[in-house]
């Protein structure tokens, strides 16, 4: 089957992100499934963040997963049902230093997923989110590039997971993957946590 090339978004801009699910589900007469994964981060408590870097981290990690549902729900309405799953974080759960505007952020999303859950369980739409640990990711790599001791930041962030190690992407889109197909089909407004078991500690 021949792919058809990505399509690039910015979520924070509502009529732009309507304007690709829309014509997802023009192109293939429906839209089954959601996954809103955008998403970025910065150091900073909320003494020393600006209201510009808030209001922009915001815009992005939890108004794009509001714009994304609030245009794809209607078109899973119509259809008579569909799944969402949203990107939260471990740190949904457990607070982290020097990451305040992020660690809001993603209790949002979490706390927006359950909310929305709710409000379409009679619609047939399943809403969820997966809250990843720390993952192998290049968002890190830069950071351990930029660091003026990589191992030993590396050794710091492994310890937070109870399996000593960082996850890996793979385990995070498997994540999704259970939560968007019927092998998941009795769970709605739930997090799922995959994160080497941080937050079970």
């Amino acid at each position: 089957m021949r792919m058809r090339p990505a399509v690039i978004v910015d979520v924070s801009q509502e009529m732009a992100l309507k304007a690709v699910i829309d014509g997802v589900a023009a192109r293939h007469g429906r839209l089954d499934i959601l996954v809103n994964n955008a998403g970025f981060g910065f150091a900073g408590t909320v003494v020393t963040t600006s209201e510009a870097d808030w209001d922009a981290l915001m815009a992005v990690n939890v108004k794009g997963v509001f714009f994304g549902c609030k245009h794809a729900i209607p078109i899973m309405i119509r259809q008579g049902g569909g799944v969402i799953v949203n990107t939260a974080s471990a740190v949904a759960a457990v607070g982290i230093t020097d990451r305040a505007a992020y660690v809001a952020s993603k209790g949002a999303v979490a706390a927006l997923t359950r909310a929305m859950a709710m409000d379409h369980v009679a619609d047939g739409i399943r809403i969820n989110c997966v809250a990843p640990g720390t993952i192998e990711s290049p968002y890190f790599g830069e950071i351990f590039a930029r660091s003026n001791d990589a191992p030993a930041l590396r050794a710091a962030l492994e310890a937070r997971q109870a399996m000593n190690r960082l996850g890996q992407p793979v385990e995070i889109a498997k994540a999704m993957l259970y939560l968007a197909s019927d092998e998941s089909s009795f769970s709605t407004g739930t997090t799922l946590f995959a994160d080497g078991g941080w937050t079970a500690r």
